[in-house]
């Protein structure tokens, strides 16, 4: 074989290898290197907490992959769950579809709630930080059955402050519907309580 037809096998060669690799998607490729969440550990189809999950992008959520399975409570109908960034539960009391759920985002700790089985005015929200004295604050609905309360704990306007993941804080929401009344607010009962673990 003359060094033309071997040169002209080399180049050969060498563009079936860069095609071959070139056809394979770079999702595929994603995929490989990307683990799913432990399959043992995701709710059911049934389940309240497994389908709003699932339905805001599973292991590629806000709330990401779960960290234990959902449990009932032993003393009240409801369930809940933790997920590497948050946790979901299910709070029948303020109706049998009833979800809240909070999780960090960023700088952000985001406490979101729907499904109330009713529509309300507005809504109360008390939050604590790890187990201290509870604020309530006030919060206006996004629709009749649902809403949202986003803080910013470690910004002070612009300027944000930092630990680099040395100080793990727990902020823990409950949040009640109540309409305006001609003397004052009708307010519902609680929702069972919902936390996250927050490292800044």
């Amino acid at each position: 074989m003359g060094r033309t037809s071997r040169s002209l096998l080399g180049l050969a060669v060498a563009v079936a290898a860069s095609v071959t690799v070139l056809a394979v998607p770079a999702g595929a490729r994603a995929a490989t290197a990307h683990s799913a969440c432990d399959a043992s550990l995701v709710a059911p189809s049934g389940s309240l907490i497994g389908g709003l999950w699932r339905s805001n992008g599973g292991e590629n959520s806000v709330y990401g992959c779960p960290t234990g399975k959902e449990f009932g409570y032993p003393d009240k109908r409801g369930s809940w769950q933790t997920f590497r960034n948050g946790k979901i539960v299910w709070s029948p009391s303020l109706g049998d579809g009833t979800l809240v759920r909070a999780y960090g985002k960023g700088n952000k700790v985001v406490f979101k709630w729907s499904g109330l089985g009713r529509d309300w005015d507005f809504f109360n929200v008390r939050w604590s930080k790890d187990g201290g004295r509870a604020t309530q604050v006030k919060v206006g609905r996004l629709t009749p059955w649902s809403g949202q309360y986003i803080m910013t704990p470690y910004c002070d306007g612009d300027v944000c402050s930092t630990t680099n993941g040395h100080e793990v804080n727990r902020f823990a929401f409950i949040v009640q519907g109540c309409d305006r009344g001609t003397f004052g607010s009708d307010c519902g009962p609680w929702s069972i309580p919902t936390s996250v673990r927050v490292a800044h």
